[in-house]
């Protein structure tokens, strides 16, 4: 386990933003002691360390770089973490941006915290352009890095683990073409252009409607933000009075188109999403949102705790990519989709 390593993270981040943190405060030492009993501590501490260390089970720490800390999403992976870290006996520091207008560039910040503190591993959202080097960077410093619901696999990450964008992006396609019949005029709201993950689940999209009606009329950025792309959408529903579908990559993206149809009556728009938030469960329930992609984030943190502490201990893992799977969640399935 790396010394020091609350004491460092504290610091880093400091400079950089707000972040959660957690540590134990050390027993006050006495004003005045005997010389006999200095003597008597001295040669007892090593031995009550190396107990502290069992006692925890030895665990590793880790370092995860969320996203956008305090986000539904994020927090049930963030519940997978401390599930996993309960189990190991690893501890699992979670940083990152609060505010998902600015996570794009602050998560660098971030990221070089996470590295200065010198953990054993970081995991963390990897497919944006800043990401690439800072991968390069901890791999040089003997980190190994794992990327978790968003992937750089040209860099040397070690694995992957998340939803595979293509299965996703497809399945969002199909049931597009299932819920318009197969004809459409369809905007997209995105968080970021420059999310590879996302583009690459819009590329699959598209692929999922070839042979069919539907154009694409454009795509819009929102941040993630869920005001954001409540605005987004106003502005989607007077430019472009022919639109009769929308797609929102991102939990807020859906989640304000829905809003958007329900204040202005928009009974016959077709809208498709991602993620299973609470208030995206009760606009499919409404029949508002007609179908999201359900991802998996309790088990991206779940077994991305695990992947560290397997590749710490034996210097590798048996696979590269970790697909945690998708189910396509409608009004038929609402209630019962999780089994």
């Amino acid at each position: 386990m790396k010394k020091k390593l609350w004491a460092v993270l504290l610091t880093g981040a400091m400079a950089a933003a707000a972040l959660t943190g957690c540590g134990k405060e050390a027993a006050p030492v006495p004003a005045e002691t005997s010389e006999e009993q200095t003597q008597a501590d001295e040669s007892e501490t090593p031995a009550v360390e190396d107990d502290q260390t069992e006692a925890s089970g030895g665990g590793y720490d880790f370092v995860f770089v969320c996203p956008i800390v305090g986000m539904e999403y994020w927090n049930l992976c963030s519940d997978g973490i401390e599930k996993a870290d309960e189990e190991l006996g690893t501890h699992t520091q979670i940083i990152g941006p609060t505010d998902s207008s600015t996570f794009t560039t602050e998560i660098a910040n971030y990221m070089e915290s996470a590295i200065a503190t010198q953990p054993d591993a970081i995991m963390a959202y990897s497919g944006l352009e800043v990401m690439a080097p800072l991968i390069e960077k901890a791999k040089e410093q003997g980190i190994p890095f794992i990327s978790i619901d968003s992937d750089a696999p040209d860099t040397s990450r070690i694995a992957y683990i998340g939803t595979d964008p293509y299965n996703a992006g497809y399945k969002t396609g199909e049931a597009m073409v299932e819920f318009t019949g197969g004809t459409a005029k369809v905007a997209i709201l995105c968080s970021s252009l420059s999310s590879e993950k996302e583009m690459k689940e819009v590329d699959a999209f598209k692929d999922a409607l070839k042979g069919h009606d539907i154009e694409i009329l454009t795509m819009e950025e929102t941040d993630a933000d869920l005001a954001t792309a409540v605005v987004k959408m106003e502005a989607l529903v007077s430019t472009y009075p022919e639109m009769t579908a929308v797609l929102g990559t991102s939990a807020y993206d859906v989640q304000g188109a829905a809003k958007v149809k329900k204040e202005r009556g928009l009974d016959n728009l077709v809208l498709i999403g991602y993620d299973d938030l609470d208030e995206t469960l009760n606009y499919i329930r409404e029949g508002i949102i007609n179908g999201v992609v359900v991802q998996d984030p309790y088990n991206m943190g779940y077994q991305g705790v695990y992947l560290m502490n397997e590749y710490v201990e034996k210097g590798s893992l048996e696979e590269e990519n970790y697909d945690t799977g998708t189910i396509l969640v409608t009004k038929e399935n609402v209630d019962n989709y999780r089994g």
